[in-house]
């Protein structure tokens, strides 16, 4: 059995259609994927319903045995699925060690908290230089730096990240993939991400999935999607530059 099961899934938003129309997929414990395909996809919306920002229309999503569908975030988080979105939800009055702490807030034991910290400020080290710092000072990669390294403070056992390079210098997006590669390799993390890099997605995973209207349209090993005539025909030319825009570092 998968870590990580979705079946016939359909979800949207309000009253609004479908933006999930079937979706089925398998994500093993350990591994590293990556959710590529067009605006409109249904990617984001996927990782949403995973962790409960949206309601399941129909379908289910079981995770480590249990049926996760339809559950309140703050208890798929607690199950163990973190969730980084796209646009960096730090708080950004608070330091970054407020920030941090604020991550542990399941953990309900001040020591643990901070046996936590410390280690997070070990694996992040730049973190532990900026503690005092306030989030809003940061640069963007930082930001998202901080975001990562805060959804570790529960030790999940999968970490979701919507768009992590979105609006980063070519840099500091490098920084970010070297480090979700980080967590995957050292710490065993099950990692599922949407990426609009498709070329640094993909050779960030080990498996991908293509998103199309609402479905899973292809599935397989990175290498073997990369080259894949039809997926390159259908989605990559249009999707993925060769150079990522200049963007907030």
């Amino acid at each position: 059995m998968a870590l990580l099961e979705l079946r016939s899934v359909r979800a949207g938003y309000g009253v609004g259609p479908d933006i999930l129309t079937d979706v089925s997929l398998d994500v093993e414990a350990g591994g590293t994927y990556v959710v590529i395909g067009p605006n409109g996809a249904g990617k984001s919306t996927m990782l949403k319903a995973i962790v409960g920002l949206l309601a399941p229309r129909e379908g289910t999503i079981e995770f480590d045995g249990q049926m996760i569908g339809g559950k309140r975030p703050d208890q798929v988080l607690e199950a163990g699925i973190c969730f980084v979105p796209q646009d960096r939800t730090v708080f950004p009055e608070m330091t970054v060690r407020e920030n941090l702490v604020m991550g542990g807030y399941l953990l309900r034991d001040s020591a643990k908290v901070a046996k936590r910290l410390d280690w997070v400020m070990s694996m992040f080290p730049i973190l532990e230089e900026r503690a005092p710092q306030l989030a809003q000072t940061m640069s963007g990669g930082e930001q998202q730096l901080l975001a990562l390294a805060r959804a570790m403070m529960i030790e999940p056992k999968v970490l979701m990240v919507d768009e992590p390079s979105l609006g980063l210098a070519p840099q500091a997006a490098d920084q970010i993939f070297d480090t979700i590669r980080r967590l995957s390799d050292e710490l065993g993390v099950t990692i599922l991400m949407v990426e609009q890099n498709v070329r640094r997605g993909l050779d960030l995973a080990d498996h991908a999935f293509v998103l199309d209207l609402g479905t899973k349209r292809f599935e397989g090993p990175s290498k073997e999607i990369g080259e894949d005539p039809r997926i390159r025909d259908l989605y990559l030319g249009a999707m993925a530059p060769d150079v990522q825009e200049e963007g907030e570092g």
